[in-house]
C-alpha cells in the first residue's frame, strides 16, 4: 500500500521512445518537429508491381538492425536479435520504441519485481507479406482461380510453422513481456489512431488501483504494406493533388487538403505513479490527468454497392469525438478553458478534419477558436496507431520546451474547421493539452496531459 495516497493516484510519464520518419531519438524527432522538417517524399513499393500512390512518409531510418533498438543491456541484445525473425516490421518498430522508452526511464532488467510491470501495446491490424503466402496461394489454383478448399491440404503445407506469429497484433506485448521478463498486466488494442488514448486511459486506472508499479504503453503501425496501400486507395481518402509537390500534400485542417499521406512509425511511454517515480529519483516528463474513449457506428448502405460499410462518416466521427471529450471532462476535475493546446488527429481528409473540428467546437464552445491546435501529420502523414503516439510525445516535449511546433502546410483558414491551427513559431504550449485520436469507423479517444508540478 502507498504511504502517500495522493501521490499514488497521480500518474506520470518517466520515459519515451519513438520510431519515426523524423528520427529514432527524442532529440532528432523533436528538432524535426520544431524545425518544420517534412518526411514525405515520392514513394514506390519496392519488389512489387507499381502501385499508384504519389508519396508516403516511410521510417527509412529504421532498418530492423539491432542498433535501431537503442541501448540494450546484458543479454537483451542477443535475445532481441534472435527474436527478430519472428517479428513483422510493425512488431519490430513497436519493440524498438518500447526498449528506447524503457532505457530512457531507467527501467533496467532485474531492477523490478517482474509481477509489478505491465505492458499495453496497440497497433493497426497487421497483414502478412505477400512473399510469405505467395507459394501457398499459387499451389491452390483451381479451374476458376484460387480455390480456398485446397488451402488446408496444399496451401498450409507451404507455410513456415511459425508464420502466423509474425503478424499477430498481440505479439508486441508478448515480445516485450518475454524479453524483459515482465509478468504484470498485459493487453493490446487494435483501434488504429484511437489506440493510444484507449490504452493510456486504461493504464492510468490500472496504476491507480495498485495492480502494478510501472506500465509500458505504446502503439505501432505501418500503412505502407502493399495490401494496406491498396485498401487505403480503395476505401479511404488519400492525397492526390497533382499541383502540389509531395512534401506539401499532407495539409491538416487546410482547405487545400485532398486526403491523407500514408506513413509508418511507433511510439512508447513509461507510466508510473508519482510516488514510485519520486522514490526512484527519475526525471518526470509530464502527468497524465486522464483518458477516455468511445465509439459510434451507424450503418447506411453505400448507394453504389449496397454494402453497409462506411470508412468515414461526418456524423459518426463528430458524435464519437464529442462523447469522448465530454467523458474526459467528467473524469478530470479541471475546466476545459485551462487547456493550453490541443493535439488533434489531423488526418488531412475533408471529412475527418471537419468532423474533429466541429466536435472540438461543440465541446469547447467559443474557446475552441482561442486554444491552439497542432499535429505532426503535416510532417509525417498518417502512420495509424504509431503516428498518434508520436504526436502525443511531440506535445509532451512541447510542454517541456515551452513552445509549440507549427502544423506543416497549414496556410489558411477553412470555414469547415472552426479551430485555431498553429502556423507560426513561438506559440506557448501552455500548462496542459488534450490529445485526440479517431478511427474512420467512429472509434475515438482523448488524453489530458499536464506539466508536472510536484
Amino acid at each position: 500500500m502507498s504511504s502517500d495516497p495522493a501521490a499514488a493516484r497521480r500518474i506520470v510519464v518517466t520515459g519515451m521512445g519513438v520510431v519515426s520518419p523524423l528520427g529514432l531519438t527524442l532529440d532528432e524527432f523533436w528538432n524535426a518537429c520544431a524545425g518544420r522538417k517534412s518526411a514525405v517524399r515520392p514513394y514506390t513499393v519496392e519488389g512489387n508491381e507499381p502501385i499508384p500512390i504519389r508519396c508516403a512518409a516511410p521510417a527509412d531510418l529504421f532498418t530492423g538492425d539491432i542498433a535501431d533498438f537503442g541501448v540494450l543491456e546484458g543479454t537483451l541484445k542477443k535475445d532481441i536479435r534472435k527474436s527478430l525473425k519472428l517479428m513483422s516490421r510493425e512488431i519490430q518498430m513497436g519493440v524498438a520504441s518500447a526498449q528506447r522508452a524503457l532505457y530512457d526511464a531507467q527501467v533496467h532488467p532485474g531492477d523490478f519485481d517482474p509481477a509489478r510491470v505491465g505492458v499495453s501495446y496497440g497497433s493497426d491490424y497487421i497483414i502478412t507479406t505477400i512473399s510469405e503466402i505467395s507459394e501457398g496461394v499459387q499451389s491452390c489454383q483451381g479451374e476458376n482461380g484460387f480455390d480456398a478448399s485446397l488451402w488446408p491440404s496444399r496451401g498450409m503445407t507451404k507455410m513456415t510453422p511459425l508464420w502466423q506469429l509474425k503478424f499477430l497484433t498481440n505479439m508486441i506485448t508478448s515480445h516485450l513481456s518475454i524479453l524483459n521478463q515482465f509478468r504484470g498486466v498485459g493487453c493490446n488494442v487494435t483501434n488504429r489512431e484511437a489506440s493510444i488514448g484507449a490504452l493510456i486511459g486504461e493504464a492510468v486506472e490500472i496504476l491507480r488501483r495498485g495492480h502494478v508499479d510501472v506500465m509500458v504503453v505504446g502503439a505501432a503501425g505501418s500503412r505502407l504494406h502493399p495490401l494496406r496501400i491498396i485498401s487505403a486507395l480503395r476505401n479511404e481518402s488519400v492525397a492526390d493533388d497533382s499541383s502540389l509537390p509531395p512534401q506539401e500534400l499532407s495539409r491538416p485542417y487546410d482547405p487545400r487538403r485532398s486526403g491523407a499521406v500514408l506513413g509508418e512509425g511507433a511510439g512508447a511511454l513509461i507510466l508510473e505513479t508519482a510516488e514510485h517515480a519520486q522514490k526512484r529519483g527519475v526525471r518526470i516528463y509530464a502527468e497524465i490527468l486522464g483518458g477516455a474513449n468511445s465509439a459510434v457506428v451507424t450503418a447506411s448502405p453505400d448507394p453504389k454497392t449496397g454494402r453497409y460499410f462506411e470508412f468515414e462518416s461526418f456524423d459518426n466521427l463528430k458524435e464519437s469525438m464529442t462523447l469522448t471529450l465530454e467523458r474526459l471532462r467528467e473524469k478530470v476535475a479541471r475546466p476545459f478553458d485551462s487547456v493550453g493546446h490541443i493535439n488533434g488527429q489531423g488526418a488531412s481528409t475533408h471529412i475527418s478534419d471537419a468532423a474533429e473540428a466541429e466536435a472540438i467546437r461543440s465541446v469547447f464552445g467559443e474557446s475552441a477558436g482561442r486554444i491552439p491546435l497542432t499535429t505532426i501529420k503535416g510532417h509525417t502523414g498518417n502512420s495509424g496507431a504509431g503516428g498518434d503516439t508520436a504526436d502525443l510525445i511531440a506535445s509532451i516535449m512541447a510542454l517541456n520546451s515551452g513552445n509549440l511546433f507549427p502544423i506543416l502546410n497549414n496556410t489558411e483558414d477553412d470555414p469547415a474547421c472552426p479551430v485555431l491551427p498553429v502556423r507560426t513559431d513561438g506559440i506557448p504550449a501552455g500548462d496542459s493539452f488534450i490529445k485526440t485520436g479517431s478511427h474512420p469507423f467512429g472509434q475515438t479517444s482523448a488524453i489530458w496531459v499536464s506539466k508536472w508540478d510536484s
